[in-house]
């Protein structure tokens, strides 16, 4: 048996992984097949997250986050390892956002009612602290059940 400090298996992180390679797999298809039928997409990310890219107006308007939807009149659909990048049209004209998949909030397609919710972006630290702190709390020393010879 194995015995070192990173036993732990972090399932938290590896589902909300999964939940953001799920969402990086469904936009890639759309971008290579578009969408199909009458799925559509909402998605909400946190506007003043790292590495995000949206026009001054729109940050502006939303400093906090954003849910954008992905239907009907979409352009340029992007998708690299950590972020997309999309084209949509405000008020009559098409601007470039590029939104890490680290800064979403949520993703849904009603159509097929699919909703996903992410967790705060200080989650994965919170949950990390406090299996350290758990982990402090359980080791034992072995000299506590020694008797003095």
């Amino acid at each position: 048996m194995q015995n070192n400090n990173h036993s732990i298996i972090d399932y938290d992180a590896l589902t909300i992984q999964a939940m953001r390679s799920l969402v990086r797999k469904v936009l890639n298809d759309i971008s290579l097949n578009g969408l199909p039928d009458k799925h559509h997409f909402y998605i909400t990310y946190i506007t003043n997250f790292k590495n995000v890219e949206i026009p001054a107006f729109l940050k502006e308007k939303y400093p906090d986050k954003m849910t954008i939807i992905i239907e009907h009149s979409f352009w340029d659909l992007n998708i690299y390892k950590d972020s997309f990048a999309i084209k949509l049209s405000f008020d009559g004209i098409k601007y470039k956002l590029s939104i890490p998949f680290n800064s979403l909030v949520s993703f849904s397609d009603p159509y097929a009612n699919f909703h996903l919710k992410f967790p705060r972006v200080d989650y994965n630290e919170k949950i990390k602290k406090e299996n350290e702190i758990d982990n402090k709390e359980n080791i034992i020393n072995i000299k506590d059940f020694k008797k003095d010879k």
